[in-house]
């Protein structure tokens, strides 16, 4: 099959984005390949929890789509895959000039042409995997990749698991302790904030401006144990990219992670 003739919306392109929490045990439970059946255009995976020569034969040759899996030092897991029907311009990994442990391994820019994906897996920031200040780090890195993308004069659209929910309106149940929280502290907020400023906008709320809807739920891989929810994973889109964009939908009944999948639909 050729990955770029067959089944395609006329004018729409679909892009989706899924935090998998473990690539092989999904496709053992039958929950990752059915998320193909609607032939998104490009599929964007975060925490994959596999090394690349362990990624199950019928993903890797799954017809109609390119596959590109990050880079990974030998017996680490390859964190960000990407499934395209179009093949891109080009590839990179990482933060370029500013490199940050683990960087090469959580974000993939992809070049289309007529747009720019960066596909991307921040750090949760809690020990034994990591710190607050390590996930603050990472932050810096990428805020100066999403300005010198911005400056670069192109449409940039981000996606991923962020780990971070924006503001109060992206947390179901506000306790008291909410704010001393990894995830939604203010330190961590304000960098999602400092994107903003750089011109980038938040897709879902473009769209659904005071919408409670989440993406991740402690515990959450059914329905029926999704009681807590925040939004952590996300589409931004600078001001060039935010024009083509024609809806977002977070599709919190599909069960198997802990987080759900987001789709977002822009013009050709």
């Amino acid at each position: 099959m050729n990955p770029e003739s067959s089944g395609e919306t006329a004018g729409v392109r679909t892009i989706l984005t899924w935090n998998v929490n473990g690539l092989r045990q999904r496709h053992t439970m039958n929950e990752f390949l059915p998320i193909f059946q609607e032939i998104p255009d490009i599929v964007c995976i975060q925490e994959t929890k596999t090394q690349q020569e362990k990624i199950p034969r019928e993903i890797r040759d799954l017809p109609g789509y390119y596959k590109y899996c990050a880079p990974a030092v030998r017996g680490s897991f390859t964190e960000v895959m990407l499934f395209t029907r179009e093949q891109p311009v080009s590839i990179r990994y990482g933060f370029d000039s500013n490199p940050v442990p683990e960087s090469e391994s959580r974000v993939m820019i992809a070049d289309f042409g007529r747009f720019i994906l960066v596909n991307i897996y921040f750090p949760l920031g809690m020990v034994p995997v990591g710190t607050l200040e390590q996930k603050l780090a990472f932050y810096d890195a990428f805020l100066v990749l999403a300005e010198n993308l911005n400056n670069a004069g192109r449409p940039v659209i981000i996606c991923g698991d962020f780990s971070i929910a924006h503001t109060d309106t992206d947390v179901q149940v506000i306790k008291r302790r909410t704010a001393l929280r990894v995830g939604t502290t203010r330190v961590e907020q304000e960098k999602i904030h400092a994107l903003v400023c750089l011109g980038y906008r938040d897709v879902f709320r473009m769209i659904h401006r005071e919408k409670r809807i989440y993406t991740w739920w402690p515990n959450g891989f059914k329905n029926t144990d999704r009681l807590r929810g925040y939004r952590l994973d996300y589409f931004f889109a600078n001001e060039r990219a935010a024009t083509s964009i024609v809806d977002t939908e977070i599709l919190d009944r599909v069960e198997g992670s802990d987080h759900c999948p987001v789709v977002l639909r822009m013009r050709r």
